[in-house]
């Protein structure tokens, strides 16, 4: 158990470094795509010190890992909100969500796991095999939009 939690904590720190060093590998500048080309260079200062990006990027990746430890996401460049209220807010609607698709998934497969395993080798049994080893297998970007397309009106 002790061994899994440090797995957990290294994958975390590992995806946290990634994702921060791979948003600064992004080509462009964050200050020019929310100022525009038109502000001056006075503002565009003004900015990237507000930001932090004229610091160092040790400091700056010390900053990242600081506000991640408070829940503090940053703020939204579309709407200007805080990204902690935007998840909190659209919270209730993914679990919900994620409920119903659940209780469909078990709805479906407790069935067809007791029909094939009353009935081995029989055809409800490669049946259910079939259908289960699809689900799995089918990557989630695709299976997604493939149901949709198929029990959308």
């Amino acid at each position: 158990m002790l061994q899994r939690l440090f797995s957990l904590l290294l994958t975390l720190i590992g995806v946290v470094t990634l994702v921060f060093f791979l948003i600064h590998l992004i080509p462009g500048d964050p200050v020019e795509a929310m100022l525009g080309d038109s502000a001056r260079v006075a503002d565009r200062e003004a900015l990237r010190h507000k930001l932090g990006l004229d610091q160092p990027l040790a400091v700056q990746y010390s900053d990242y890992i600081k506000s991640i430890l408070q829940l503090d996401l940053g703020t939204s460049l579309r709407n200007q909100q805080s990204v902690s209220s935007l998840l909190l807010e659209r919270l209730p609607a993914t679990a919900w969500l994620a409920f119903a698709a659940l209780l469909i998934a078990v709805t479906i497969a407790v069935p067809l796991g007791v029909i094939a395993a009353r009935r081995q080798g029989s055809a409800w049994d490669t049946g259910a095999m079939m259908v289960s080893l699809f689900g799995v297998s089918m990557p989630n970007f695709w299976l997604g939009p493939m149901l949709i397309l198929l029990f959308s009106l």
